[in-house]
């Protein structure tokens, strides 16, 4: 009987590789060999899966783009106040754990590229879009009166500065500092 291959689970896998490759070596340093012995198969079952190099690093940005966007919306949907929603979905953005530094690696990977390749700069774009809307509901919650859409600006950008630091030099003493300016940028948002 032939072996049933779940297509989506070994995207995923390839996916996750090229995450490792990635976060050790860069994006400049992502190739299709090195992506296939870290996912232990090979380059010919990649371009299985993604026709080429381009398609993949594509692919490995809009997963972390996507595990972050959920973990935002989860703690969007968290019981508590709007300032500790908002507070816990920028939190979910920040390279925190392990998994989240990974996350900001290829951010970082991929902004560098983007500055010089017009399709994923416009796909930059794209997610600080989705990623403003996400927060404009609960800045009009805690203050009617905000310029909501400024607001959300302004802290993507301390998150994106924030985040930059923290990921580059991910020591206790930095993501302490981190969490705690995001955390009075959050409260400041309440006395307004």
């Amino acid at each position: 009987m032939p072996k049933i291959i779940d297509h989506d689970i070994r995207r995923l896998e390839i996916v996750e590789a090229s995450w490792q490759v990635i976060a050790s070596e860069g994006l400049e340093g992502l190739t299709m060999r090195k992506i296939a012995k870290v996912a232990g198969c090979t380059t010919g079952r990649l371009t299985h899966y993604f026709a080429n190099r381009e398609e993949l690093v594509l692919a490995a940005l809009h997963a972390a783009y996507d595990a972050a966007g959920d973990r935002m919306l989860q703690a969007r949907a968290r019981e508590g106040s709007a300032l500790d929603r908002l507070l816990a979905m920028l939190e979910e953005t920040l390279p925190l754990d392990e998994e989240r530094v990974k996350e900001w690696k290829i951010w970082i990977g991929f902004w560098g590229v983007a500055m010089n390749d017009n399709p994923l700069a416009i796909e930059n774009d794209a997610r600080h879009t989705r990623w403003r809307e996400a927060l404009l509901p609960l800045l009009e919650s805690i203050n009617p009166a905000l310029d909501a859409t400024y607001e959300a600006d302004r802290l993507i950008g301390i998150v994106d500065g924030l985040g930059l630091q923290a990921a580059i030099h991910p020591t206790p003493e930095n993501l302490t500092r981190v969490r705690e300016v995001l955390a009075r940028q959050i409260a400041a948002l309440g006395r307004s």
